[in-house]
Order: structure tokens, then C-alpha cells, then sequence
């Protein structure tokens, strides 16, 4: 009965979410029948929970592609005009149903409607009330997670001079099917983020029942991010440190593994590098697989990456420790024959759903770089090292594996956050973060961005993206413009 009641509630939801975030437009196909605890919990489980971002790489510049002349051609016109930084395209009119930014816009508010739901009314459910608190905790740390996702997809990046004027998104704390959403501001979404988040970490569980599940750790890492979003620099570092207090947590050790997998197969020795790392991918990644469940996830979330091959960019290639980062080695494919109509030098990698690399959710590893992060912004360059090694020695073959030490970044704060930007990089690529860390940095810092490419008739073409490019925002999609009061953000 459970199950069955939970579909219809679903089923009920979709239908009200038919005019994306607008609820006016509703043709209910089925009835709610929630009754206890366990009913409403069920409206936490990942009921399709992909946070779609297939476009995110490609203005980031770090995805590349495996047809360049379809790319040239615009045949997927939205993934072109991001790779090619193509101001002039309307992507405004062209982010449709089935476009990635849309179906990441619907997904995100149908969740929130789920979570809405919950929160309103879990309490007059039969149960204890101890796991209402830790449901509507739950629905709280998942809906702002969502808001997260939205602002920083649909709206400029957090600028605290604009942030207070700068236009955001619709935020609904209710499940309220007669009224219009309000469009808050930047700042208004962020700190209903944070009111969402505060609200929810008293009664977080110490451990979720799956790592689909927020549990505190998740809690104050998102905050964390949050915080570090808004550049409130030392309330980031005080809950990124919290979340390392839980050991239910724990780094994917894959340099252990790789070790582990040598030693017991000593005739292994003689063969080249380059076999051992292909050998430890097929048979014990591909075969046994990163589990999503492993403790280095705070979150997982589903993802997707369209199209394939998956590559990454030459120059993110060119950065890689090419002898020693396992990053490079064994979830990238550096052995892999180039395709005649890919873009030469790319480096393809494990497809995401293979390694369960957490593309969508928040890793412990990330933790280590935030840590890392806000101590080299404070000008420690002893714990900015700290935490960066502490990570890299996990990702590294410890044949070949050195620290970091102050000489490496000539004891200098900028140095420190430049190796700190380009770890990021190399442990979170493909996910998320590539596009929101290229609009926090090109905001913060006033970096303009060039990047260089070869057409298929061997023309080289270079390419400029200024701070204030309405690149660094996706437009909202065009049925949320057509059925909401929503101004539009972006072109």
C-alpha cells in the first residue's frame, strides 16, 4: 500500500508541476494517500533525481568533443554555442522541453514540490516524532540543495555589491497550488539556503540509511559551500572542518587499491605502466566498481553525460601528472587510439555512470579542497599543503608520489590558490563544479578567459570570455518564462 500510495503522490506532483515551478496549471491523474511516517519519507527517495548539466563542461571548457564537425555545425546548438563562447546565439528561445537546462529546471522544482510536501505536512502523520524531525531535516537539506543548484544555474553568480538587486529565482517554501511564485533576489535565495540548511542540521541523522540520504556531514559540507559562495571565508572553513569530525566518511583510497592490486599479482611487475593501469581499470574498477554507497560520498545523486565519447579538453590533459596522477591513469583512458573526428589531444575518461564518480552530489574529496581553499585565501600556506596532500595522496601511485612543500608554490598565498584551482580541476571534472567554480572565479577575481581551438579545415580560432558575459548564466527555459512572472536572467 505504501508504494502504491507514494506513486500516486508522485504522479500527482508531476502533474501539478506541468507549467515547470508554476502550480496554476494542474490536471491531478491520481490522488495522495499519505498516512504515516514511512508514507512521506518515501517522498525522499531519488524518484527521478538527475540534476542534468550536460552543457556545463562545454562552457567551462573542459568538455570536448568527439564529432567536431557537428559541433562546428551546430547540430546540438546549445552544447555549440557554450563551447564556442558564442554570445550571439538566442539559447533564450532555444532552452526547450528535453533541453538539458530544461530538464534540469523541472527536475529540481518537482523535487522541491516532493520536499514541500513533507515539510507541510508530515507532522499530522502517524509516527514517531522523532523521525518526522529527521524527515522534515532531510526535505529542508534537499530543498536547499535544489535552490543551490537553480541560483547558480538560472542566475548571476553571488556578488555581495549586486547580490541584494541582482534577480534570482522562484523559491516556494509551501505546497501551494493557487498562488504565483515570487522571483526572490540573489541574496534572498541564498539566505533561504541558509535558513533551509540552519533549520535542518539539529536533527540531521549522524548517518543516513544510503547515501541518497543527507545526513549532518552532508549538512555542513553544503553549508560550507554556501558559504563559500557568498566569500564568507572563515564560516566556510569552520563547517568544512566540522564535516571531517564523522567517521562514517572516509577518502576512496584509489592509490591503496592500485598498491593492494600490484601486490597481490606480482607477476605484474615486468609489464609497463601503462598495462597496470589498464589492467586495475578492467579488472577491478569496471568489474567490481566504485559503489555509490562508498563513504566518500555525502551525497550521490544520479547524473547523466550525453553523448559519447567522453573527453576532456588537451590542455586539462597537458596539466595531469601524466606518470603519477591515477586520475589520469585509470579513470581516464590515456591509451585510448584518437578518433579521426574528435578534437586532437583530448583525453577520454570513464563514462560517469561506470565509476559512479558523483557528478551531481558532493564528495568528501571536495571537503579537502574547500579546506584547502579558504586556508590559502588566510595566507596558511603550511594547511593549504596540508589538506591538498592529504587528498593527492590518495589519487597518486605511491611509487612516484611526493608532497607538496612550500617551495613548490614559492611560499606565496596566490601560488597556494592557484594549485588549489587546478586540484579542482583534476578531482572534479565533469561534474557541477566546472561551470559554477569558472562563474564564481570570473566574478570574484575579474578574470577574462581565452581559449584557442583548430576547426576541421586546420584554422585555428581563439575565443574571449569577459567577467560580465551572460555566458556565466543559462537563461531560463522558455516554458518557465511563458506560464511563471519571471524576468528573465540571461540570453
Amino acid at each position: 500500500m505504501m508504494q502504491k500510495n507514494i506513486i500516486m503522490a508522485c504522479i500527482c506532483v508531476a502533474a501539478s508541476l506541468s507549467a515547470c515551478d508554476n502550480y496554476l496549471d494542474i490536471e491531478p491523474k491520481g490522488k495522495a494517500v499519505l498516512n504515516t511516517v514511512e508514507d512521506y519519507l518515501g517522498l525522499l527517495e531519488p524518484v527521478d533525481a538527475e540534476y542534468v548539466h550536460d552543457n556545463f563542461c562545454y562552457v567551462a571548457n573542459e568538455q570536448t568533443t568527439g564529432n567536431m564537425a557537428e559541433l562546428e555545425g551546430y547540430k546540438y546548438p546549445i552544447y555549440s554555442s557554450c563551447f564556442f563562447w558564442d554570445e550571439e546565439y538566442d539559447r533564450a528561445s532555444n532552452i526547450t522541453d528535453g533541453e538539458a537546462c530544461s530538464l534540469l529546471y523541472n527536475k529540481c522544482y518537482s523535487r522541491i514540490a516532493r520536499y514541500n510536501i513533507l515539510i507541510d505536512n508530515i507532522g499530522d502523520a502517524e509516527g514517531p516524532e522523532s523521525e518526522k524531525k529527521m524527515g522534515i531535516a532531510q526535505a529542508k537539506a534537499m530543498r536547499a540543495y535544489n535552490y543551490f543548484f537553480l541560483i547558480n544555474t538560472f542566475a548571476k553568480p553571488y556578488n555581495p555589491s549586486t547580490a541584494d538587486t541582482d534577480h534570482g529565482i522562484i523559491v516556494r517554501k509551501k505546497f501551494e497550488l493557487e498562488s504565483e511564485g515570487k522571483q526572490y533576489s540573489v541574496a534572498e535565495t541564498y539566505a533561504s539556503i541558509l535558513q533551509d540548511i540552519n533549520e535542518a542540521l539539529p536533527d540531521l541523522p549522524e548517518k543516513s540509511v544510503n547515501a541518497y540520504h543527507s545526513d549532518k556531514a552532508f549538512g555542513y559540507a553544503l553549508r560550507a559551500k554556501v558559504h563559500l559562495y557568498m566569500r564568507n571565508i572563515e564560516d566556510a572553513l569552520n563547517d568544512a572542518l566540522e564535516v571531517l569530525k564523522f567517521p562514517n566518511h572516509e577518502l576512496w583510497d584509489l592509490s591503496g587499491e592500485l598498491a593492494a592490486y600490484l601486490a597481490q599479482n606480482p607477476q605484474f611487475a615486468v609489464l609497463p605502466d601503462a598495462t597496470k593501469y589498464q589492467m586495475f581499470r578492467n579488472m577491478v574498477l569496471m568489474l567490481n566498481g566504485h559503489k555509490y554507497s562508498h563513504p566518500e560520498n555525502l551525497l550521490y545523486c544520479p547524473s547523466r553525460t550525453a553523448g559519447g565519447p567522453v573527453a576532456l579538453r588537451k590542455y586539462i590533459r597537458d596539466s595531469f601528472d601524466a606518470q603519477a596522477d591515477l586520475r589520469y591513469n585509470v579513470i581516464c583512458m590515456p591509451e585510448m587510439p584518437a578518433r579521426p573526428t574528435a578534437e586532437p589531444g583530448c583525453l577520454y575518461f570513464m563514462h560517469s555512470t561506470t565509476t559512479l564518480l558523483n557528478t551531481s552530489g558532493i564528495r568528501l574529496s571536495e571537503i579537502y579542497l574547500i579546506i584547502a581553499e579558504c586556508y590559502a585565501r588566510q595566507g596558511n600556506i603550511e594547511l593549504t599543503l596540508k589538506y591538498l596532500n592529504d587528498l593527492r595522496k590518495t589519487r597518486f601511485d605511491t611509487r612516484y608520489y611526493k608532497d607538496l612543500v612550500s617551495a613548490d608554490v614559492n611560499n606565496n598565498k596566490d601560488e597556494a590558490l592557484k594549485y588549489v584551482r587546478e586540484e579542482r580541476v583534476h578531482e572534479l571534472f565533469s561534474s557541477y563544479n566546472c561551470f559554477f567554480d569558472m562563474r564564481r572565479f570570473c566574478t570574484e577575481f575579474d578574470e577574462t578567459l581565452t581559449k584557442t581551438y583548430t576547426d576541421t579545415n586546420g584554422e585555428t580560432h581563439t575565443y574571449t570570455l569577459k567577467p560580465d558575459s551572460h555566458l556565466l548564466t543559462f537563461p531560463f527555459p522558455v516554458k518557465a518564462i511563458q506560464t511563471t512572472n519571471l524576468i528573465q536572467n540571461s540570453k
